[in-house]
């Protein structure tokens, strides 16, 4: 099958561009189960949970490039579906890339890593909608940004 006609301007690497500027950028991620550990096992983590998410987060005496480091995890045992897991990794991704800003201004000169989890199970599909639950979870990982990021203001005034 043939694609549909392009804009004569159109090209596929704008589209790819676009699509790019909307991504949480890499260097902004947790990679290594050494460093989801090292936020997940500090006693002084700031700490916060709602229904379906935990967070925390430390801070950093240096900014390595990027202030604030987002980690995301969804367990097997809480989303048993794959599509379940990615969904919520997805959803997470999305909200701290809309805060990401607030809570670069929040850190100052140093840095953070935040670690975002799911500590629900994911709710049946007679339970709520897979709809409502998206907009459930993109609610409490945004209530759950925020604090932390007025703790973090908090916490840099002296």
């Amino acid at each position: 099958m043939r694609d549909a006609p392009r804009a004569a301007g159109a090209c596929l690497s704008d589209a790819g561009d676009r699509k790019a500027a909307r991504r949480l950028p890499e260097a902004r991620r947790l990679r290594s189960p050494a460093q989801f550990a090292a936020v997940t096992s500090d006693p002084h983590a700031v700490r916060s949970a709602r229904r379906w998410l935990a967070l925390a987060a430390r801070r950093r005496e240096e900014a390595s490039g990027v202030p604030v480091r987002f980690g995301f995890t969804a367990s097997r045992r809480l989303a048993p579906r794959a599509v379940e897991r990615n969904t919520v990794k997805r959803v997470l991704r999305e909200a701290a890339r809309h805060h990401v800003a607030a809570l670069d201004a929040a850190v100052g000169d140093g840095g953070a890593d935040v670690v975002l989890r799911l500590k629900g199970r994911v709710p049946g599909r007679g339970e709520l909608s897979w709809a409502a639950w998206k907009a459930a979870l993109r609610a409490e990982a945004d209530a759950l940004l925020q604090r932390l990021a007025g703790e973090l203001r908090a916490q840099a005034r002296p």
